[in-house]
C-alpha cells in the first residue's frame, strides 16, 4: 500500500495534462483567449475576435503590418504596428476607443515592445536607448524610465504589476517603479508567456512552468514539466491556469493548475 500512498500523494500535489478543448483555427497569427473564451487571431494582417458563431475584426491598411496584441484587458485591447509606431486601443466588440502615434512623443524615440500597464499606462521599449518606459498616455508624461538594459530584447511580457523583459539569455522583471526585482537565467528558450505570476516556456520539446515568490522571484513549480509531441509549435498562450498551444491549424490545450487537497 505503501506505493499507493506515494502516487495519491503526487497526484494530489500536481497536475499538468492535454485536455479535450482544442480546436481548429486557420490563421496566420494566434493572439490568445479572453474570460469569456473568445477567440483572437490575425490573418491577412486583419485581427479577428470570434465568440461561437460570432466574428468581428478590425484593420486599417495605414498603420502597417500588426506587431503585437496586448489581451490582458477584453475591454481594453492593446494593438501595436511597429511600423507605423502606433497603438491602436479597441473595445470588446473591435471598435477603435483610441489611437497614440508614439512618433509624435518629445524627445523623439524608436519603441520597440508596447503593452498594457494598467488604466492609463503604457510599458514601453525604448530601442534608442534600449530601456523600458513607464508611459502615462492620458496625460503624455514618462513615469519612470530604467537603467540600460544590457541584452537585445526578444519580448515583453507583463500585467499591471510587472513588466518581464525577455531576451535571449535572461528574464528580467521590473516592478512599476522601475526596479529590477529579478533576474532568470534561461538559454535555448522557444517560446515563454505569462500570466499573473506563473510563467510558462518551452524548451527542447518541454513546458516548463514556473511560479513566482513572495520576493518576486521565478522559482520551480509543482507542477512537473511536460512533455509534447508536436514539433511544429507556431506560438503558445497561458489564460487563467490554461496553456494553449498553436501548431499548424490546431490549438490543443493544456490545463496546468495544481490540484489542493
Amino acid at each position: 500500500m505503501k506505493w499507493l500512498y506515494s502516487l495519491l500523494f503526487i497526484c494530489s500535489i500536481a497536475f499538468a495534462q492535454k485536455t479535450d478543448q482544442g480546436f481548429s483555427l486557420v490563421a496566420d497569427s494566434f493572439y490568445g483567449v479572453d474570460d469569456f473564451e473568445a477567440v483572437y487571431y490575425g490573418k491577412d494582417n486583419v485581427f479577428f475576435k470570434k465568440y461561437g458563431k460570432i466574428t468581428q475584426q478590425f484593420y486599417d491598411v495605414q498603420l502597417g503590418d500588426l506587431t503585437e496584441v496586448d489581451l490582458i484587458n477584453p475591454l481594453k485591447i492593446l494593438l501595436f504596428y511597429k511600423d507605423t509606431q502606433t497603438i491602436v486601443i479597441l473595445d470588446n466588440r473591435l471598435n477603435e476607443r483610441q489611437r497614440i502615434l508614439l512618433n509624435e512623443l518629445q524627445p523623439s524615440r524608436f519603441f520597440e515592445h508596447a503593452r498594457l500597464a494598467g488604466e492609463r499606462r503604457f510599458w514601453l521599449h525604448d530601442l534608442d536607448k534600449n530601456r523600458l518606459e513607464l508611459y502615462d498616455y492620458i496625460n503624455d508624461r514618462t513615469l519612470i524610465s530604467t537603467a540600460v538594459l544590457k541584452d537585445n530584447v526578444t519580448q515583453f511580457l507583463s500585467d499591471y504589476n510587472f513588466c518581464h523583459v525577455i531576451s535571449d539569455e535572461q528574464i528580467e522583471t521590473y516592478n512599476a517603479y522601475g526596479s529590477r526585482t529579478a533576474t532568470l537565467s534561461i538559454t535555448g528558450v522557444e517560446f515563454v508567456d505569462y500570466d499573473f505570476e506563473t510563467l510558462v516556456f518551452i524548451k527542447e520539446n518541454r513546458i516548463k512552468v514556473m511560479k513566482m515568490d513572495k520576493e518576486y522571484r521565478f522559482r520551480e513549480s509543482e507542477i512537473n514539466t511536460i512533455d509534447i509531441k508536436e514539433k511544429d509549435v507556431n506560438s503558445l498562450y497561458l489564460k487563467g491556469g490554461k496553456l494553449y498551444l498553436c501548431h499548424g491549424k490546431r490549438v490543443d490545450v493544456y490545463s496546468i493548475n495544481p490540484i489542493k487537497n
